[in-house]
């Protein structure tokens, strides 16, 4: 899915791409990489460099092919994403997208020039998420249950491979999966384990998701990630006046961040969640970093 240029300076280069986390190209400046552990760039000759000076310089045709091949040369199939900064691939890979913007009453109509591509690399994580499954459901009671962590710090990974042993433990799980990021859907067939009992809605906002899930596929888990405006509020409220369980995930390095968001300051309020759990990134590992009941109190002998 990369220009030719890029292909093969990256494959010339020792590259572990289980630890492959991002790439990023940016017109004019060095080609990044990002891994598990830390930044690097693609060197003018192939392999890779610690400084940008030595890095090869992304062109402006290096984004248009790049761009082109991403979206299978079919970029208008792909517009209605585009106008919201981002785009999903086979197997769940996630491309953001920057540049010039055409705006119409203040709304985004399309990008005209996009000049900045962010390849953010899907990982499935068998198995990671087998401690706090232990710790929260292991007794086959459910909870309403939030996990919340700053932006890379595997709350998707962690939230995919967590719906896979929910299912496998007998119960219906249904997945708003509007950014295909979770199941990674191709053609409406998840690319990611999800469990023998798991049913997927991918590519409509998360609220819609959760309702037509409600409505046809009688979860006894509802599963959404990064939740954030009133709309998905309103579901999640749905979906527990219906009896079914909530498991969701949202951007946040505290408690305290958490509720200046509006929405999610609301079903703070209002007790909707019976457990947090915090999430966080130490050097190269992603970990449970503490879990919380549904008033806020640390629950120490889980969060060991």
């Amino acid at each position: 899915m990369l220009p030719e240029p890029v292909r093969y300076r990256i494959a010339s280069g020792k590259l572990d791409v289980k630890t492959l986390r991002e790439i990023r190209l940016r017109i004019g400046r060095g080609l990044m990489i990002e891994t598990a552990d830390g930044e690097c760039w693609l060197g003018k000759e192939g392999g890779f460099v610690r400084k940008e000076r030595d890095a090869y310089r992304v062109t402006k045709e290096d984004v248009k092919v790049a761009l082109e091949l991403l979206t299978g040369y079919s970029v208008y199939a792909f517009e209605e994403e585009l106008r919201q900064g981002y785009f999903t691939v086979e197997g769940g890979h996630r491309i953001g997208v920057a540049g010039q913007t055409v705006t119409e009453d203040g709304r985004v109509l399309r990008l005209r020039h996009i000049s900045f591509l962010n390849l953010r690399i899907a990982h499935e994580c068998i198995g990671c998420s087998k401690e706090l499954f232990r710790r929260l459901f292991g007794d086959g009671t459910f909870y309403h249950t939030l996990l919340f962590a700053p932006t890379g710090c595997g709350k998707t990974t962690f939230l995919r491979d967590l719906i896979r042993l929910i299912s496998e433990a007998g119960k219906r799980v249904g997945v708003a999966d509007e950014r295909s990021e979770l199941a990674a859907c191709y053609q409406g067939a998840p690319q990611h384990d999800m469990g023998p009992r798991t049913d997927v809605m991918d590519g409509c906002s998360k609220a819609e998701a959760m309702r037509m899930l409600l409505r046809s596929m009688t979860p006894e888990i509802l599963v959404a990630d990064e939740i954030g405006l009133r709309e998905d509020a309103e579901a999640i409220r749905v979906a527990a006046g219906s009896g079914c369980k909530v498991v969701a995930s949202a951007h946040g390095g505290t408690l305290e961040e958490l509720q200046k968001n509006p929405m999610l300051a609301e079903l703070w309020e209002e007790r909707r969640f019976e457990r947090y759990v915090r999430l966080e990134k130490r050097g190269t590992e992603f970990l449970i970093g503490a879990i919380y009941d549904g008033n806020g109190k640390e629950m120490k002998e889980w969060s060991t």
